[in-house]
């Protein structure tokens, strides 16, 4: 039963990225971004890489979530989008990374 909550959990965050990475990549002023790597996005696969608790410091209570997906092609990993996230889900920020 929490087993599956939890799996639930991670689900939602990971469709949280995938939604927010496609939202990314359809605006107007980053059609260019896969000009940097010479591949269209539509040739960019998604794989779910992790989700990382990160905190301040040790005695903070506060944290954020980065979920991070890996972005593939064909011939090899060309890098990742992360979302992060605060405590209440709101998305704080954003990043494409090409390797």
């Amino acid at each position: 039963m929490i087993t599956d909550l939890h799996n639930q959990i991670l689900e939602n965050c990971f469709k949280r990225a995938i939604d927010s990475y496609v939202s990314c990549i359809e605006l107007e002023e980053n059609s260019c971004l896969f000009n940097e790597i010479a591949i269209s996005a539509s040739d960019i696969q998604l794989e779910r890489n992790s989700i990382k608790f990160l905190y301040n410091d040790m005695r903070s209570e506060n944290y954020v979530l980065e979920v991070r997906l890996n972005l593939l092609s064909k011939e090899s990993n060309v890098g990742y989008y992360a979302l992060i996230l605060n405590e209440e889900n709101e998305a704080l920020d954003d990043y494409l990374v090409f390797n």
